[in-house]
């Protein structure tokens, strides 16, 4: 797999995986896995966290691992 949409939003942000980490109260194993697309199984809660702290949609984070239409 290629470059995660979230690690390709963390890096236009500038914001780093353990910034993220410490500003969503979600791991940084957790982040790192989700960055690596060694992950594609999260929860909604967590997804949540990471998408407020980044000012972004569900699908601009996580489209490429979710498998559900977040357009509907």
């Amino acid at each position: 797999m290629g470059k995660t949409r979230l690690k390709s939003l963390l890096e236009s942000r500038g914001v780093s995986q353990k910034e993220l980490s410490q500003n969503s109260d979600v791991q940084e194993y957790k982040i790192s896995l989700l960055c690596n697309g060694k992950s594609n199984n999260i929860h909604l809660v967590t997804a949540k966290k990471i998408c407020e702290f980044l000012n972004c949609s569900l699908d601009d984070a996580f489209g490429d691992i979710l498998n559900v239409d977040l357009h509907s």
